[in-house]
């Protein structure tokens, strides 16, 4: 008996891009912005009856209008009725970087038959938490100032009465469900979540579901935004760059500023891919994961766990290291993880290494939480296509103690194979292969 192995069988290759940021909607957009080397910084103060609380940076969108992405009015009707006219921005966000993506890829959703099995893999780190908080806060002092002599019991039902149906819709099913629902995508379908390093593990498991044949085409996205929640909670770990800028691995660096934004990206079976003429932007040559173990938000910077990782998606995708040409790592700007990568890149590729050349994309688009990784494979896989690589923006001085080197001018290359990396929370590594496509 002769096994095959599926998953030698299958290429899969991009197709599709569709990013939401700060500094622009759509990839033509969003990369003409990068070459001008806009960030779409804004100051936002926040207050609370008026009162000033806070004033933060943030990469913020401004006025996104959903009715605006051409998604069927009955669908985005039946969404208002359901959230009962409360808009959802995590939900919004995600409807469009799908839409985006499968516009980008030419693929026809609305004719898409269940026969076509077109996948779906979303990711998230927390979907409608933030609002879900600011209803509470916001509805509970409204009851208990209301009602001061309110009992506990009556609390209860009362908050129950209220917050039910929204608690419910927390469940990241629910999310699965409406972007599904609004595409017509009725395979295979999972949504994940691995910190900061989620895309990664989202575009693995596309690739997997299409190697394994459960689908020949899987959209993957991730969207995030970014509220005063998340500003306090990275505040009081001492991770905000309360000056507005994320400076990887330079020398003063100080911490990150979130921002608003994800990506959707689709993939394909080569074979379905050159039947339909899709344009390819890149070969997906394969990952490599490694959880660390260890603490939530400090990663372990005498282990290697992310050396693992990066070592195994060479090895996963028939290269040597030699092969790759750039490399987008996490480049989160924080004191600790900065070593952390720079120790790990150089243990890898050497101190200063003249090949891969390094560059980071956190300070045009902010830190985007669990669509991070996406959002700026979008932005690599531009780069690869266009044998343009981006500077790494705000960092007037490596660190010397880093022993690595950054891109700091707009520069032309020739760029073959790539890679993007991440270390995120909770120890979740990662790292993505791709390849330029040649046409035969």
């Amino acid at each position: 008996m002769v096994i095959t192995n599926i998953k030698q069988k299958k290429r899969i290759v991009i197709t599709g891009l569709g990013p939401l940021s700060s500094i622009g909607i759509g990839k033509q957009v969003l990369w003409e912005s990068i070459l001008e080397g806009e960030t779409g910084l804004t100051l936002e103060d926040y207050k609370i009856d008026g009162e000033k609380l806070v004033s933060y940076y943030v990469h913020r969108i401004n006025n996104l209008d959903i009715s605006n992405f051409g998604i069927n009015k009955d669908i985005l009707k039946d969404l208002k009725t359901w959230k009962e006219q409360e808009e959802s921005l995590d939900l919004f966000y995600l409807l469009a970087v799908v839409k985006l993506a499968l516009d980008d890829a030419k693929i026809n959703y609305v004719q898409t038959s269940k026969t076509k099995k077109l996948g779906l893999v979303l990711t998230h780190e927390n979907p409608g938490l933030s609002q879900f908080y600011e209803d509470i806060i916001n509805e509970s002092y409204d009851l208990l100032k209301k009602d001061k002599k309110i009992t506990k019991k009556e609390y209860f039902l009362e908050f129950y009465n209220r917050f039910d149906k929204r608690g419910y819709d927390l469940q990241t099913f629910m999310f699965l469900f409406h972007v599904a629902k609004a595409f017509n995508i009725h395979s295979y379908s999972i949504f994940l979540c691995n910190a900061c390093a989620s895309g990664l593990f989202a575009l693995e498991t596309a690739a997997d579901i299409i190697r394994t044949g459960k689908c020949n085409t899987v959209v993957v996205a991730g969207s995030d935004y970014t509220d005063i929640f998340k500003y306090l909670w990275f505040k009081n770990l001492d991770m905000y760059a309360e000056d507005g800028k994320t400076k990887p691995f330079a020398k003063n660096r100080n911490g990150f500023v979130t921002g608003d934004g994800g990506a959707g990206i689709v993939l394909e079976d080569l074979n379905t891919a050159l039947k339909r003429k899709a344009h390819i932007y890149a070969e997906y040559l394969g990952g490599g994961f490694y959880l660390e173990g260890w603490k939530v938000v400090i990663p372990d910077t005498t282990g290697n766990a992310y050396k693992i990782a990066i070592e195994t998606a060479i090895k996963n995708s028939n290269i040597k290291k030699e092969d790759i040409d750039l490399i987008v790592p996490h480049g989160v700007g924080t004191k600790l993880t900065d070593v952390y990568e720079a120790k790990t890149l150089t243990d890898i590729f050497g101190r200063h290494p003249k090949k891969p050349l390094i560059t980071c994309f956190k300070p045009y688009i902010g830190h985007n939480l669990g669509s991070t990784a996406l959002l700026e494979t979008v932005i690599l896989l531009l780069a690869l296509e266009k044998n343009l690589i981006p500077p790494t923006l705000n960092c007037t001085e490596v660190d010397p103690k880093l022993n690595i080197d950054l891109v700091r001018e707009l520069t032309k290359s020739e760029l073959k194979i790539v890679m993007k990396t991440a270390c995120g929370f909770a120890g979740f590594n990662g790292a993505c292969i791709f390849k330029k496509f040649a046409k035969k």
